[in-house]
């Protein structure tokens, strides 16, 4: 055999080498899959969509809430909820009318929740809305 030339691994080699590298893929995979995204300080938002809205009552619950903001034209007002920590109760008006979004300051974006329930609602010519006619959609 000459300098250059090099032997092959033997059939045995091979499948322990595999052996080993299929489990290390699969641990590297699954603790690839831990991440549990975004944390710290920050905003959440929550979007109530129906046509023609123009207010709505919000209750929001959740722990490490520190403020609301509204988006656009949106005003916002909100207290918290006497005798129920974490739980806030947000008006929003639109004078324009359309989807309302609430920017919620957080102190941790990775929380659990925050639990978003609609209250009331007015479409934009001030005449009640359904309840059950409204989205609402929470984006971290």
């Amino acid at each position: 055999m000459t300098r250059s030339a090099r032997r092959l691994p033997s059939r045995s080699s091979q499948r322990r080498r595999r052996a080993l590298t299929v489990p290390f893929v699969l641990v590297a995979l699954a603790l690839g899959g831990c991440d549990s995204g975004p944390s710290g300080p920050g905003a959440v938002l929550a979007r109530v969509t129906a046509p023609n809205l123009g207010a709505v009552v919000l209750e929001v619950e959740g722990a490490g809430i520190q403020g609301f903001a509204g988006r656009g034209d949106t005003r916002v007002y909100s207290a918290a909820v006497p005798g129920r920590s974490g739980v806030h109760r947000v008006i929003l008006i639109d004078p324009v009318g359309g989807e309302i979004t609430l920017e919620m300051q957080v102190d941790d974006v990775g929380m659990e929740g925050p639990i978003v329930t609609v209250v009331q609602a007015a479409r934009a010519d001030n005449a009640s809305e359904a309840v059950r006619n409204l989205a609402v959609t929470v984006e971290r």
